[in-house]
């Protein structure tokens, strides 16, 4: 298996506004929230294919990763699952990426391009999503059809 994205982050200022509106224009399911009554500090939700974290600009999930304070919203970090963890680390690694803070034996957070937090993991999103709600697995599709050539009609 390639490595596949699994999971991307959003910061923003009001992660409970953010996800509600993500949960009433897509139809997402919310998996978790932190804290539990508010989900100011960050809500997670699916679509059940991807793991999508909203999570509350500075806190534990979404550290500053510049110099600075941060200020910029949108995407936080993307997460690739990956067959080799220590592998995938050891490429990141010896191409420039430095670890995170927050960055784990399961979950490695390394800081790639561009300041973009990359999230590797060999397993825990999908574990997740299946807990919560209906997880979908993709496949890969049949070859494609060449298209017909003027010469064949």
């Amino acid at each position: 298996m390639a490595p596949r994205i699994k999971h991307i982050a959003l910061h923003t200022d009001d992660p409970a506004a953010t996800a509600d509106w993500y949960k009433t224009v897509f139809g997402l399911d919310e998996l978790r929230r932190a804290p539990t009554d508010t989900g100011a500090e960050g809500v997670w939700l699916t679509d059940g294919y991807i793991y999508f974290a909203i999570l509350k600009i500075g806190s534990d999930d979404a550290p500053n990763l510049g110099e600075g304070p941060s200020t910029v919203k949108g995407v936080h970090h993307i997460g690739f699952y990956v067959d080799d963890l220590d592998q995938a680390v050891t490429t990141a690694e010896n191409n420039g990426a430095t670890e995170c803070p927050g960055s784990s034996r399961a979950n490695r957070k390394y800081k790639g391009p561009d300041g973009l937090m990359i999230d590797l993991r060999a397993r825990g999103w999908d574990e997740q999503i299946r807990a919560r709600t209906t997880l979908y697995q993709l496949t890969e599709a049949p070859p494609r059809e060449p298209a017909p050539t003027p010469a064949d009609d």
